[in-house]
């Protein structure tokens, strides 16, 4: 539709009005805006210079009278943002509260310096000595503290967001309630330092070097600990939810009550290491060494451990539901009163182990080897242990009920007390068994099972004539 020559002049007249009302200079003050901003940020009349020595004392002087007194005569805070400090030596100066935020402090020596609370933002670090300096609640967010080295620095508190710390040595640190949020501490070393309750959430940590670090109540979520090495570290408490650890030592590293949910340990070492109570659930350990490791009433649901060696490890009360244990090496490993219902066990190696009241229904250990393992009251009902090894096992009032143990070798084992209602015993191997105890045991399931002379049946069953041959499969 056309507009109405009327409408049309009283717009024009309007934006007239409008335009006309505008004060002069506005629009150029708007485009201006930014770069005034910009410069507010640093309003050091040395940015981007390189003070002589001496006028750096000055400042310094100025600096220390204004800390003494705010309204001193002389004194006055230090303001060496964006400042070209490089390579000076700044020993045991004091610069508390100054402000350092964006300054070029590469490869400059502030051994044993005041840094306490002071603004250092996006400053250049690199290479920097700061050995025995206290940056406690320091602001580092951003900077570059590459190759620096911070050995035995009290930082607690400190703010490193961001910060770029590669290959940085913090040995003996003190870093406790630190933030180190998306900082990036590759091949970094921590060893020593202490880091209570610090914040790690997506960082960076990777080689790292983490030696009798304490990390208690530390969070790591989803941080990136591939390859570091974490040897006797302290992480009790501490929240490791979908961290990477892939690959990294954990040897004797104190992990109680850790939070490891959904983390990932392929191949992590972790012998002797005490797991006492940790949550590992669906967390990832496949190939990861526990020999000997404490994981006494540790949640391990839905965790995978495929081919992990568990060998002589403690896992008394553990819960296991639906955990993946295919391959893996229990040998000698004690879980009484584990659960394990509906864990995957086939080919895993539970040799001599402890399997006393476990709680296993429909637990799969088709072809595991259980020779002399103690299953004294294990609850089995419904379990796969077809083709399995359980020669000279215990398995006095164990609950086999509906259990599959076809082709199962179960020669010399002591069935005393066994429930093996409706249990599948064909081609059960139960030459030297002792049988004689076994509770819902009939005649039609002896008659599947392979028997000899030694082997102890009930009162009132006939021992069978023969071991059945196998059936031959249609083609």
């Amino acid at each position: 539709m056309n507009q109405h020559p009327l409408s049309a002049t009283i717009v024009a007249g309007w934006m007239i009005t409008v335009l006309l009302s505008i004060p002069a200079g506005a629009h150029a003050a708007t485009k201006s805006a930014p770069t005034s901003s910009s410069a507010a940020a640093c309003e050091s009349q040395y940015q981007r210079t390189r003070p002589a020595s001496k006028v750096v004392d000055k400042v310094l002087l100025a600096h220390a009278r204004w800390l003494e007194d705010r309204e001193a005569a002389g004194g006055r805070r230090a303001n060496l943002c964006r400042t070209d400090l490089r390579q000076l030596r700044l020993t045991g100066v004091t610069l508390e509260r100054g402000n350092l935020e964006g300054a070029l402090l590469k490869g400059t020596n502030l051994r044993s310096a005041n840094l306490v609370q002071a603004h250092l933002k996006g400053a250049d670090l690199s290479q920097a000595i700061l050995d025995d300096a206290n940056l406690e609640g320091a602001d580092l967010r951003k900077a570059l503290v590459v190759k620096a080295r911070l050995n035995r620095v009290s930082a607690d508190e400190a703010a490193f967001y961001g910060a770029n710390l590669q290959g940085a040595l913090l040995r003996d640190a003190l870093l406790e309630r630190a933030h180190f949020e998306d900082a990036d501490l590759q091949l970094a070393d921590l060893s020593g330092a202490s880091l209570l309750d610090g914040y790690f959430y997506g960082a960076n940590l990777s080689k790292a070097t983490l030696t009798d670090a304490d990390l208690a109540g530390t969070d790591l979520r989803r941080t990136n600990l591939r390859e570091a090495n974490l040897r006797r570290a302290n992480l009790q408490g501490a929240l490791l939810d979908s961290a990477t650890l892939d690959g990294a030592s954990l040897v004797e590293a104190d992990l109680e009550s850790a939070y490891l949910d959904d983390a990932s340990l392929a191949h992590a070492d972790l012998h002797e290491a005490s797991l006492r109570g940790a949550d590992f659930r669906y967390a990832r350990l496949t190939g990861a060494n526990l020999q000997r490791v404490n994981l006494e009433q540790a949640n391990l649901e839905g965790a995978n451990l495929a081919k992990a060696r568990l060998d002589s490890a403690t896992m008394i009360m553990t819960v296991l539901y639906k955990a993946n244990l295919t391959a893996a090496n229990l040998h000698g490993a004690r879980l009484h009163h584990a659960v394990l219902i509906d864990a995957h066990l086939s080919h895993t190696d539970l040799q001599k182990a402890d399997l006393t009241e476990i709680y296993a229904p429909n637990a799969h250990l088709h072809q595991a080897r259980l020779t002399e393992a103690n299953l004294e009251l294990a609850n089995l009902v419904s379990a796969d242990l077809s083709e399995a090894d359980l020669s000279h096992a215990i398995l006095v009032q164990t609950n086999l009920q509906e259990a599959n143990l076809r082709g199962t070798n179960l020669s010399a084992a002591d069935l005393t007390g066994t429930q093996l209602n409706n249990a599948d015993l064909q081609q059960a191997n139960f030459r030297g068994a002792n049988l004689s105890g076994a509770l819902g045991l009939v005649q039609a399931q002896l008659e599947q099972a392979c028997l000899d002379e030694a082997t102890q049946i009930p009162a009132d069953l006939q021992r069978p004539k023969a071991c059945p041959s196998p059936r031959h499969r249609r083609k």
